[in-house]
C-alpha cells in the first residue's frame, strides 16, 4: 500500500507522518516495504512505461523534499531509514531500466558463434548476424535484426519464445528452428517441435497467423518439421511453404554453402556474408539457378564455379567480383 502511495504522488504532511510512524514502529516493516520494492522492481514487463517512471521520479521527488527537513529534525535512525528508503527506490529504477535494455549479440563478416542465453536456449549465429536478446519476467523475446540464428529452444510453456522480424514475430515454446533475413525475405525452417509464424497487418488489433498462399496436396497449413516458411517482409508478395532438406539448410554451421536449384541472387547474398570481397550482380542475372558446394568465404571458387556453369561474363577486381550476362 506504501509503494502504490508513493508512486502516485506526493505525500501530504498527514500521510508522511504515518509513514514515518508505520516505519519506526516496527523493524519488520522496513523488511516487509524492502520486499515490496524488489517485486514491483521484478515487474519487467512494465520496465518501459512512461507512467511508472514518472511514478519513480515523483516518489523520489517526495523523499527529497521530505529529507529537508528531516535531516533537521529527526534522529540518526530516522535519517538512515530514509536515506535507505531512497536508495531502495532508486535501485529500482535501475534495475527497471537495466531489464528494458537487450543484450546484444553480434557477429562480423565471416565470424559464427554460438550463444546460450540465460534460460538455457541455445543460438547458433551465422555471419554478419545481430540479435537482440531480452529475458524478462515470463517473457523471452528476441529481434534478429539482421542475417540468420538457428534457436535451440529450452522447454518452458509458460515462457513463449518469440523471435521479432520487422512486423513478423516467430513464437516457440520449445522446439529447435532457424530465421533469416535475406533478400528482403523472412525465412523460417522448423527442425523440431512446433512453432508459429504471425503478422499483424496494417490496421488490425490482433496479430494473425501466415499461412502460405499454396500448397502441395500432402502439405499442412501449418509449419511442421522439414518445411520451410518464406515470406515477404514488407508484405508485397504472397509466403510460400516449401519442403527443406535439414542438413543442407544447416551445412553453414559447418562451414559450408550448400545451393540446389538456388538463385543466383540468393546465392549472393549468403556469400557475401563470409567475405569482405564482395560479388555484385549487373543486368538480369538474378534468376538464374546455381548448384554446388562451396566453402564459406571462398568467392574466387563460387564464381569460377558460377562462370563455368552459367551464361555470365566475371569482371575479377581487388575488392569486388562482378558478375554480368554474356
Amino acid at each position: 500500500m506504501w509503494c502504490l502511495a508513493l508512486a502516485e504522488g506526493p505525500l501530504s504532511d498527514e500521510r508522511q507522518r504515518a509513514f514515518d510512524e508505520w516505519l519506526a514502529a516496527n523493524p519488520d516493516n522496513l523488511t516487509a516495504f524492502e520486499r515490496s520494492t524488489v517485486l514491483w522492481q521484478q515487474m519487467g514487463a512494465a520496465a518501459s512505461s512512461p507512467e511508472l517512471a514518472d511514478a519513480r521520479q515523483r516518489a523520489l521527488a517526495t523523499f527529497r523534499r521530505r529529507n529537508q527537513w528531516r535531516w533537521a529534525r529527526q534522529p540518526v535512525a530516522g535519517r538512515v531509514i530514509t536515506a535507505a528508503l531512497a536508495m531502495l527506490i532508486a535501485l529500482s529504477g535501475i534495475g527497471w531500466w537495466w531489464q528494458s535494455v537487450p543484450e546484444i549479440y553480434r557477429t562480423g563478416v565471416g565470424e559464427r558463434r554460438v550463444v546460450m542465453l540465460d534460460d538455457g536456449s541455445r543460438a547458433s549465429l551465422d555471419a554478419a548476424t545481430e540479435v537482440d536478446v531480452r529475458m524478462r519476467g515470463d517473457q523471452r523475446e528476441l529481434h534478429l535484426v539482421a542475417g540468420r540464428a538457428k534457436f535451440d529452444v529450452a522447454k518452458d510453456p509458460l515462457k513463449p519464445f518469440s523471435v521479432r522480424v520487422g512486423d513478423k514475430l516467430v513464437v516457440a515454446t520449445g522446439t529447435s528452428f532457424s530465421v533469416e533475413i535475406v533478400g528482403g525475405k523472412l525465412r523460417v525452417i522448423l527442425y523440431e517441435g512446433r512453432v508459429v509464424v504471425l503478422d499483424r497487418p496494417m490496421g488490425a488489433e490482433f496479430p494473425v497467423a501466415v499461412a502460405p498462399a499454396s500448397r502441395d496436396v500432402d502439405e499442412l497449413m501449418a509449419l511442421t518439421p522439414g518445411r520451410e516458411l518464406v515470406v515477404d517482409i514488407a508484405g508485397r508478395s504472397k509466403s510460400r511453404l516449401t519442403r527443406a532438406d535439414p542438413v543442407r539448410s544447416l551445412s553453414w554451421e559447418g562451414g559450408q554453402l550448400v545451393f540446389e536449384d538456388e538463385p543466383l541472387s540468393l546465392a549472393v547474398n549468403r556469400i557475401n556474408r563470409y567475405s569482405t570481397r564482395r560479388i555484385v550482380l549487373k543486368g538480369a542475372t538474378g534468376w538464374m539457378r546455381v548448384n554446388g558446394v562451396f566453402n564459406t568465404g571462398d568467392v574466387e571458387a563460387f564464381a569460377t564455379g558460377v562462370e563455368e556453369t552459367l551464361p555470365v561474363r566475371v569482371i575479377r577486381e581487388r575488392d569486388v567480383v562482378t558478375i554480368t550476362p554474356q
